[in-house]
């Protein structure tokens, strides 16, 4: 299984040319803009960037949310909290914030979070954490019984015949259909009513760009099949898992998008570009603003001599890839938590205790990394304040022992 799929990176190059694939009709590009999935034009937009009109919309609704809550709290001189959490991508690492998010439980400080984002992994978990306490049993169920046979299937025949992955993701659908019931949609639709929201990223194939969908919204319409699309395109590692094909309409007419990993464009998000004016609004009354972001990977770079060998170099290089691009992210999320006055936090996985593929899901290394994470948290989490590209790594490195 897992030389299998570390041949990810080199496999569009094996497999060009050897049969043309399914025929997928996308959006001229004359009318991606105005696309959406039939009937619901207010449940995305891009990840990267928010159109004035949007920024403005954006910051009406922050505004109206916080002061409906400052007053509902009696308006308080020290205003209101703001709490954002960001969970990132990492396949069978996602453990570490579930057992962490379980021991804040206990601790007895967890707060409840008016912005929750995930992506990839992080999206899978990012519906539990917005529902808050009540779900960590069923998260510790779901992480830590998690085997490779629950989230795919190898399809390598199916592959050279034109499949776009090389795992069939059925199981992991199934999975998701069972997790994500009735009740659990109308609980988010419940708190998204009262202003809270969930976001979750997917990357447009077709456009190459990161797109962020409103979950909250999406269960509010009762739209579940489109809910369980969009965690599954954010999870679909390209080339291991055929990209999503979500239906859409522009102009009159229907068409088909292509979804692949949010971690393709963004390791971990806590909104688009323009986000950031619209948090850094004046309300007319203190927020008092949080962001914790738990990032589902080791952070300091090990030395490990690598096989000289296809496979392994390829492995090497998208895991240093994703390492890099994890640090920039976590930068830009520092630098706007310092324009918006924030207080930024920033957990991640302690070296050593990270599954060694991130397609290999076995239930005793992630139960172990689970508990680890409990327990940490439980404890009292040591938050680092500044991101490894601030930091430097030897700061990070310490902070892991």
């Amino acid at each position: 299984m897992r030389c299998a799929l570390s041949l990810l990176a080199a496999l569009p190059a094996l497999l060009a040319g050897c049969v043309d694939g399914p025929v997928i009709s996308p959006p001229p590009a004359q009318l991606r803009e105005a696309a959406s999935p039939p009937g619901l034009p207010q449940v995305r937009g891009w990840g990267d960037d928010l159109s004035a009109e949007q920024t403005e919309a954006a910051r009406a609704a922050i505004v109206d949310s916080l002061r409906a809550r400052w007053e509902a709290e009696g308006r308080p001189a020290a205003g209101v909290a703001s709490e954002t959490l960001a969970l990132s991508g990492g396949g069978p690492d996602g453990a570490f914030a579930a057992g962490l998010l379980a021991g804040w439980t206990e601790a007895g400080d967890r707060p409840e979070f008016e912005l929750v984002t995930g992506v990839s992994v992080g999206a899978l978990i990012a519906p539990f954490a917005f529902l808050g306490p009540g779900q960590d049993a069923s998260l510790r169920a779901l992480v830590t019984n998690m085997r490779t046979e629950d989230v795919l299937e190898l399809q390598l025949v199916g592959a050279l015949r034109g499949e776009l992955g090389i795992a069939d993701p059925e199981p992991l659908r199934r999975l998701l259909r069972e997790t994500v019931d009735a009740a659990m949609l109308d609980a988010i639709a419940d708190e998204h009513r009262r202003g809270r929201r969930l976001l979750v990223l997917t990357t447009d194939i077709d456009a190459a760009r990161p797109v962020l969908w409103d979950m909250g919204a999406i269960a509010a319409t009762g739209a579940g099949d489109l809910f369980v699309d969009v965690l599954l395109a954010s999870a679909s590692i390209p080339g291991a898992f055929p990209p999503v094909p979500i239906t859409v309409e522009a102009g009159g007419e229907q068409f088909v998008e292509l979804h692949v990993d949010g971690g393709v464009t963004r390791s971990v998000t806590i909104g688009p570009t323009g986000l950031t004016s619209a948090l850094a609004v004046n309300a007319g009354f203190p927020v008092r603003r949080r962001i914790f972001v738990i990032q589902n990977n080791t952070l300091a770079p090990t030395y490990a001599p690598v096989a000289r060998s296809l496979p392994a170099i390829a492995t090497r290089t998208v895991s240093t890839l994703i390492r890099a691009q994890s640090a920039g992210d976590l930068t830009q999320i520092w630098l706007t938590a310092r324009e918006i006055g924030a207080e930024f936090n920033l957990a991640f996985v302690p070296a050593g205790y990270g599954a060694a593929s991130t397609a290999d899901f076995d239930p005793e290394i992630m139960t172990r990394l689970y508990e680890v994470a409990y327990a940490s948290a439980r404890d009292g989490m040591d938050w680092l304040a500044e991101p490894p590209g601030v930091v430097g790594y030897q700061v990070i490195a310490r902070a892991s022992e």
